[in-house]
């Protein structure tokens, strides 16, 4: 069976386009690591590559097994508690856990303050 030419053209594109979207338009509930560094309030003391590094892996990784938890759901203690119970399930190496807090830290610390989080 034979795909027209015209068909397969279109497919092409829209995967293309489907593609270049994650590059251009980064989910903004997973900021950049460069995104992070303009924002007021974020950590200042994280260097970039270790907060790309945590978002990769927070990103690929932590949703290999559910659905990446909203970053402003939970506070900051909370978020290590949780850290501290995935990253053996995920088997992450030590750099790599402290690659995802220092991510999942600095993105909490640039939200505005959450009235009511839940709980872990």
């Amino acid at each position: 069976m034979k795909i027209p030419l015209a068909q397969s053209l279109g497919v092409a594109a829209c995967c293309i386009l489907g593609l270049a979207s994650c590059e251009t338009n980064p989910n903004p509930g997973f900021p950049t690591a460069r995104a992070l560094s303009g924002r007021r309030g974020s950590s200042q003391t994280a260097e970039l590559a270790t907060l790309e590094r945590g978002r990769k892996i927070y990103t690929t990784s932590c949703t290999e097994c559910h659905v990446a938890r909203p970053i402003a759901k939970h506070s900051i203690a909370q978020w290590r508690h949780l850290i501290d119970i995935m990253a053996p399930r995920a088997g992450l190496q030590p750099n790599d856990r402290a690659a995802v807090e220092a991510y999942v830290i600095a993105v909490r610390e640039s939200l505005p303050p959450s009235p009511a989080v839940s709980p872990p």
